[in-house]
């Protein structure tokens, strides 16, 4: 394993205690929760069974979607992550296939899964344009990709004000220094995404890639309900920090799909050419 990887696998092996302490990290309240599952059955419609979520962290989507009745693999660099994640499950009573894997390297066939999901990733992998690739590469043709990440962190004086007063009342609610992150990049490890990105350059990387009916949405409402039952200290952080859905479509054999897919409802419709 390369040495960058080294970092972040270790990195997220020590935050794994303290992970599920920041409210960002688990669902707020049941409305929350209702709005992920709503998202889900839009994206997916009828015909996604099989779905893998790649840094699957401590189980946030691996769960819920298990819950919704899909056939789940959830993969993360970090076996103290998932050793949480398998607790959860099993206080849950959900069945999901936790395996420790890269999510630069998937341990997978071609063509395995009909969905991969992940959230807040791509900004913690040396090369998002590999992992991308990978992604596509287990995909069987026409399956979807659906992620969530946020846009950069508006800057200004203000905004590192309000970053530093939460992070100073995140240490001692939390007991975890929260200036020692991989976030901010004090390991050493390049990550071109960290920080947050622009929807646009994650557009074109997945259009660049060869993935098809490339959409990235706000999702106004489940930030607004993750935000409203943040503690103050997160509230203070937070700003205007949107994340965003992206959904895309792995194209058919040979490279053109033979159906419509309407990103709209999450549902495909047939229409044979010819």
């Amino acid at each position: 394993m390369p040495d960058a990887k080294h970092k972040i696998r270790n990195y997220w092996n020590r935050r794994s205690s303290t992970f599920d302490r920041s409210p960002g990290h688990i669902i707020g309240s049941i409305d929350e929760k209702e709005a992920w599952i709503s998202l889900f059955r839009e994206k997916f419609g009828s015909r996604v069974r099989k779905v893998l979520d790649v840094g699957a962290g401590t189980g946030f989507l691996s769960l819920i979607l298990a819950e919704m009745g899909y056939d789940v693999v959830g993969i993360d660099i970090s076996e103290e992550m998932l050793e949480h994640a398998r607790n959860k499950a099993a206080d849950r009573g959900v069945k999901v296939e936790f395996k420790l894997g890269d999510a630069e390297d998937l341990p997978f066939k071609n063509d395995s899964f009909d969905a991969i999901v992940n959230r807040a990733v791509l900004w913690t992998l040396p090369d998002p344009e590999k992992a991308v690739r990978e992604w596509k590469r287990v995909l069987r043709p026409g399956g979807i990709l659906c992620f969530f990440l946020h846009e950069p962190h508006q800057g200004g004086l203000t905004q590192r004000l309000r970053r530093q007063l939460g992070n100073i009342l995140i240490l001692f609610l939390e007991r975890r220094n929260p200036w020692h992150s991989l976030y901010d990049g004090k390991l050493g490890v390049d990550l071109p995404f960290r920080g947050g990105v622009e929807p646009s350059v994650i557009t074109k990387l997945l259009e660049d890639a060869g993935f098809e009916h490339v959409s990235a949405e706000s999702m106004h409402e489940i930030n607004r309900l993750k935000v409203t039952n943040m503690p103050l200290c997160y509230r203070i952080a937070h700003g205007n920090h949107t994340q965003y859905c992206y959904t895309a479509v792995k194209p058919e054999s040979g490279g053109v799909s033979d159906y419509r897919y309407s990103i709209m409802n999450g549902t495909r419709v047939d229409y044979r050419e010819g």
